[in-house]
């Protein structure tokens, strides 16, 4: 396993659209994390919700994090070096599960590096203007959340990746679910009378977890990881068992 660990880590280093798609990932949180603090004109009430700035913009690295985590695999099936793969190590399921943890341990470090850098320049831009900033438990939890969330979609992008094995397909599944799929959900359960459609959305759910401050109606973070969690665990493992006994 180790070597398999090892070899799908130099795939994912060694693709350029992976470097593109990385920085841009970054890109997005820290410019915008930079602007809001050195343009604000509330200085001290900018401050106040740091975190929560700082974690809301962290949402689209997360989805763009994913998608890196869809193409690490659907672009081998893409251009059959998979078929490589297999007929060096016939175990499929080692060969997908050690693409499943070298996506998820590179994207949270990434998503931490991120999110550390544009918290460390934006509070450094507030407290030159005058800001106290301060980090409060919840602050603490909602950035840590932001990682696993980053994680989560990473893996969740592969296990789509794993069923439908086409790289524009699991990018349109990845990004058409929180934009378009549960926004018609939630339509149908509020047309049903369900008051508070957020706790039955995975995606939604998860993404309370980034608030460092939640209202009485919104989801636990424990509700958000687990649902999303499970959503993920369930479709990377029908993925490695169809895989099983698929053609590659």
């Amino acid at each position: 396993m180790t070597d398999l660990l090892k070899s799908e880590w130099i795939k994912l280093r060694t693709v350029r659209v992976n470097y593109v798609l990385t920085i841009i990932a970054a890109a997005i949180p820290i410019v915008v994390v930079t602007l809001v603090a050195a343009l604000s004109s509330r200085v001290q009430q900018t401050a106040d919700d740091f975190a929560g700035g700082v974690t809301a913009t962290l949402v689209l690295t997360a989805l763009l994090l994913g998608v890196v985590g869809a193409l690490n695999l659907t672009s081998e099936f893409s251009h059959g070096t998979i078929r490589v793969t297999f007929a060096a190590v016939p175990q499929r399921r080692n060969v997908l599960l050690a693409k499943a943890i070298v996506s998820l341990l590179a994207t949270m470090v990434l998503a931490t590096i991120i999110e550390l850098v544009s918290f460390c320049i934006g509070a450094g831009i507030l407290s030159g203007r005058g800001a106290d900033i301060a980090l409060r438990p919840s602050d603490k939890a909602a950035m840590a959340s932001a990682v696993l969330l980053a994680g989560m979609l990473s893996v969740l992008g592969y296990g789509i990746g794993l069923l439908i094995r086409n790289s524009p397909a699991t990018i349109a599944v990845l990004i058409l679910w929180p934009l378009l799929l549960e926004n018609l959900v939630r339509a149908v359960l509020s047309a049903a009378g369900v008051s508070n459609q957020t706790p039955w959305l995975p995606y939604q759910s998860a993404i309370t977890m980034l608030n460092p401050s939640t209202d009485s109606g919104d989801p636990s973070r424990l509700h958000g990881a687990l649902y999303l969690g499970t959503i993920v665990v369930v479709l990377v493992a029908v993925g490695i068992f169809v895989n099983e006994r698929r053609d590659a």
